[in-house]
């Protein structure tokens, strides 16, 4: 039994490394493949939804339920803004803009990092929108400010800024000179 278990273990390890062998010529030769429509992807969440319960005996972990959950409700949001809107919209945090239509890399630390180039566009560049969207934000639904990408005016003025971020030698003095890190509530008094 253990000799017919090592065999196939051997069997499977160099199926394995022949498979990742021949990863580098398939991977040049494919193009990107295209999700399948949102009906599709839907259909398949709710089948593994249903396999996973089954094989768990129904004792899903509460924070998978709630991923399968927010992750149909956001294929859903998405198929029906699509089919809302006649025009194709594009709201983008202004990270995610920097990085994908600008290919800048945002750091998560440092003088240059994500948090500040939120507040530098709110604080120079108001006139850009105020819209604001929960999304999950390292593990938590957060508030993030999202711009109409699809609006060049709006486009031109996020390209600006980001360059003029990442052109600063130290955004974090700009922008404490501008007072963009001051409380403008008024702090209230908690009595022990």
């Amino acid at each position: 039994m253990i000799l017919q278990q090592s065999q196939v273990a051997a069997q499977v390890r160099t199926i394995i490394l022949d498979l990742v062998a021949a990863v580098p010529s398939i991977t040049a030769q494919t193009p990107a493949p295209a999700l399948p429509p949102v009906e599709q992807r839907l259909q398949t969440l709710v089948e593994a939804m249903k396999t996973l319960a089954e094989l768990t005996g129904g004792r899903l972990n509460p924070y998978m339920e709630q991923h399968f959950q927010d992750f149909a409700a956001n294929l859903l949001a998405q198929h029906n803004r699509q089919a809302l809107s006649s025009r194709q919209q594009k709201w983008m945090g202004v990270v995610n803009f920097a990085e994908t239509e600008l290919g800048k890399k945002v750091p998560l630390s440092g003088s240059h990092y994500r948090g500040h180039l939120g507040t530098w566009v709110r604080t120079f560049y108001p006139q850009l929108g105020e819209r604001q969207e929960m999304r999950l934000v390292n593990g938590t639904q957060q508030p993030v400010y999202v711009y109409a990408c699809h609006d060049p005016i709006v486009a031109d003025g996020l390209t600006k800024a980001i360059e003029e971020f990442f052109a600063h030698p130290n955004p974090t003095v700009a922008l404490r000179i501008a007072g963009a890190f001051s409380t403008k509530r008024p702090r209230v008094l908690v009595k022990k």
